[in-house]
């Protein structure tokens, strides 16, 4: 088992032509897939007192994702939206962020000893604390940062530099060999360990300074339902499956003598992980689009008393 923790954003999507609201937001959506995938999972981050935290709550609770570091503030839960506009279907923000942004999440000494207790930390760009990462990294804490589209490459060189794995999805304005090389720069003379990168139908490619893995999705023609968190299910699948084998050979390594389990048997099963971990992310992220919402636990927007 791999202990998470998804530390920063919350959103809620409103799809106002279905007249559902599903609970969501990047770091949300990790936590509930690790936790879906048998792992110890935490939500850290800000939560407003509107009528939507019940939705976010209530979803963690539901999928057992653990969120008692998650402060309860005055103001908004980040709004997107689904909506029919001229016959158009349009996606959009409704708030900007809500109070993830206005009022980012503040990590303190209090919170990193709680970190301390985890295998991992995963946050994104959508969480507004890159300039409090230091204080992950200075306790020791593996960090894991998803970009998202959201990268260049003055923001590439500032993360690396500070996370170990680093996620990003594919920008259309790119051609692939763009796109891919992005995974070189962010790891190589670096202290980032691994670069990730989602492409869609297209696959995924995962660098780990020597070698780039590539895997084609799973059944990529059709059946999808929704693919709202697909990209977050690959990554969750990808990760903790990586790390649990890692943590296991490291285990068996620290007590065996130096002849038993030799560095070229180490290098090997991180091979083999990071080829396992491609696979649970493709299956994952399979199982995911087959739900409405991003992990099925949209509630009527009826329902909400504003």
């Amino acid at each position: 088992m791999v202990k998470v923790a998804c530390v920063g954003d919350n959103v809620v999507d409103i799809n106002y032509i279905d007249g559902i609201v599903n609970p969501g937001g990047n770091c949300v959506n990790v936590a509930v897939y690790c936790s879906q995938l048998g792992h110890k999972a935490a939500y850290v981050g800000v939560l407003a007192d509107d009528v939507y935290q019940k939705v976010l709550t209530d979803s963690l609770e539901k999928q057992k994702v653990e969120y008692v570091m998650s402060p309860v503030c005055h103001g908004e839960t980040g709004r997107c939206f689904i909506n029919l506009i001229d016959g158009d279907r349009v996606i959009g923000d409704e708030n900007n962020g809500g109070l993830v942004k206005s009022s980012p999440l503040a990590i303190t000494d209090e919170l990193v000893a709680y970190l301390k207790h985890f295998d991992l930390v995963h946050t994104s760009c959508y969480s507004y604390i890159d300039d409090q990462l230091g204080k992950i990294k200075g306790a020791g804490i593996p960090l894991l940062y998803d970009f998202s589209t959201e990268w260049d490459w003055e923001k590439v060189e500032v993360i690396s530099e500070t996370a170990d794995f680093i996620l990003f999805s594919g920008r259309d304005d790119l051609s692939e060999q763009e796109n891919l090389s992005v995974l070189q720069k962010a790891v190589d003379s670096r202290h980032c360990c691994m670069a990730i990168i989602t492409m869609g139908i297209k696959g995924a490619w995962v660098y780990d300074g020597s070698e780039l893995y590539e895997k084609k999705p799973y059944f990529p023609e059709g059946g999808a339902v929704d693919t709202t968190g697909c990209g977050d299910s690959w990554i969750s699948g990808f990760i903790t499956t990586y790390m649990d084998l890692v943590k296991q050979m490291e285990s068996m390594a620290a007590s065996s003598d130096k002849h038993f389990i030799l560095e070229e048997n180490k290098k090997d099963v991180k091979r083999q992980a990071i080829q396992a971990g491609m696979c649970m992310g493709n299956l994952k992220a399979r199982h995911t689009c087959r739900l409405k919402g991003a992990y099925g636990c949209g509630v009527p927007l009826s329902s909400m008393k504003r």
